[in-house]
């Protein structure tokens, strides 16, 4: 698969879970032999500066999202295009989709499949998947290693990263994604947890996909 590019950068309660999780997704990744370059302080230079010194065949980007942006640490927009952008309550000035090109796109965001997904799928990348509406989960605990009710809402969506890590086709991926958050449903009806099911299921059914993954 190439070297894998990951941005997470936890600055608040959201994007804490965010890089909890992908932090684990990173070691899996390094296990399997996959050279793996985390940006834990993103923001558009050295985000712009990992895509050019290491090329990334495989990009997963955590952080607030809108339709048209996705941002790194703090309120900095890394991915866009120029629009303002309802969600983030910010104007982009510059446009970038195309840094995305020949390459697999996970944007592990709220909001991003409603534009931003397929305008870099129209600027060349390989694949992409995102979601269209705001990411909801459900929480017991503020902190991501102790919270046992949020641990689905995470590794539902992190197995598509543990899937291609083992060398799964990024189609393959997005199905045990798909199956993951299937299974975490029934769990929760089986428990009678409603709310938990009601959500895990909301966020599958704004998952959008662009792409095979053929690179």
């Amino acid at each position: 698969m190439g070297t894998v590019l990951i941005s997470a950068c936890p600055y608040d309660t959201p994007t804490q879970y965010g890089y909890f999780y992908l932090r684990k997704a990173a070691d899996v990744l390094a296990k399997y032999g996959h050279k793996v370059v985390f940006l834990r302080n993103a923001n558009l230079d050295n985000f712009r500066k990992a895509i050019i010194n290491y090329n990334p065949k495989f990009v997963v980007l955590n952080g607030h999202g809108g339709s048209k942006a996705i941002t790194g640490c703090g309120h900095n927009v890394i991915l866009g295009v120029c629009s303002y952008d309802e969600d983030l309550k910010k104007t982009i000035i510059r446009e970038n989709p195309h840094w995305m090109a020949g390459r697999i796109v996970f944007l592990f965001t709220c909001n991003t499949g409603k534009e931003l997904a397929g305008r870099l799928y129209e600027e060349g990348a390989a694949a992409v998947a995102a979601f269209k509406r705001d990411y909801i989960f459900v929480s017991q605990d503020s902190s991501p290693a102790k919270d046992e009710r949020a641990y689905a809402s995470f590794m539902a969506p992190i197995q598509l990263v543990l899937s291609m890590a083992e060398g799964k086709s990024f189609k393959r991926a997005v199905e045990a994604m798909r199956d993951a958050f299937l299974g975490y449903v029934e769990e929760a009806e089986t428990k009678g947890d409603v709310v938990q099911a009601k959500y895990l299921n909301y966020n599958l059914e704004n998952l959008v996909v662009y792409g095979d993954g053929r690179i």
